[in-house]
């Protein structure tokens, strides 16, 4: 089996709980496996974490670079990443959650993937995916922006808030009850943004959905967006959740 290189990096919150099992099942699998310095350290800045990115891109040696953090400091490296040098790495970078500002704001170089990899309750379809034997870990990969809402709404207002004309959108959230979740529509209906895209794909609202059911985040989301609504929650927080390629162009 080939060698594939991954690199384990946090661009939000410093990690208080260790990913050994992670590593291990990775290295099991011809998978050599690269640590920031910095994963465990509160107190880098977000240059510093911002660094590592930049390094191991420009080294261009490895074949996926995985954010494993979530939080809430992702956007605070935003001014220290060499975004453009992404374009021509063979990298692709992976996140999730709080890491949906960074992957959009990768958008305009190359497409980039929403999924955390510590998460692998689908090993099989990960590791198929990860050796190009297939894409069944991606749920999703037609002109796609957007992930975890909260974290998407971090570029509003900024350079880095990515095309959405003539895209889909897909939104979900770990935490926020029907309040805050119905306050992030109107915020994204308020901007615009629903009447540019396409479609509107919502993920796992998961302490949403705790209390509520899917028909009353249908009809919130209808009340805000005009545009095809479709639910699909195998695509959250969740442990087995699957993946989406943003940015892709059929």
């Amino acid at each position: 089996m080939k060698t594939l290189k991954i690199g384990l990096l946090n661009l939000s919150n410093a990690l208080s709980y260790p990913i050994t099992e992670t590593i291990d099942f990775l290295q099991r699998h011809s998978i050599q496996v690269s640590v920031s310095k910095h994963l465990y350290d509160p107190l880098a800045s977000p240059k510093e974490k911002a660094d590592v990115f930049n390094a191991w891109i420009k080294e261009d040696t490895f074949d996926y670079i995985c954010d494993v953090s979530g939080g809430d400091l992702a956007n605070t490296t935003l001014p220290y990443l060499d975004l453009a040098a992404y374009k021509n790495s063979r990298t692709i970078f992976m996140g999730y959650s709080d890491v949906t500002c960074v992957l959009n704001a990768l958008l305009p170089y190359k497409e980039t993937i929403l999924y955390q990899i510590c998460n692998h309750g689908k090993s099989k379809e990960l590791l198929d995916f990860l050796f190009h034997k297939n894409e069944d870990l991606i749920k999703y990969s037609d002109r796609l922006v957007g992930g975890n809402v909260r974290c998407f709404l971090k570029l509003a207002g900024t350079p880095y808030f990515p095309d959405v004309h003539g895209g889909h959108l897909f939104l979900e959230s770990y935490s926020g009850k029907q309040e805050r979740i119905e306050s992030y529509f109107a915020q994204l209906a308020e901007m615009g943004v629903f009447e540019q895209i396409d479609r509107l794909i919502l993920g796992n609202f998961s302490e949403f959905l705790h209390y509520n059911n899917e028909n009353t985040l249908l009809q919130i989301a209808k009340r805000y967006c005009p545009k095809p609504i479709e639910i699909d929650l195998s695509i959250g927080h969740q442990y087995d959740s699957f993946a989406l390629l943003l940015g892709k162009r059929k």
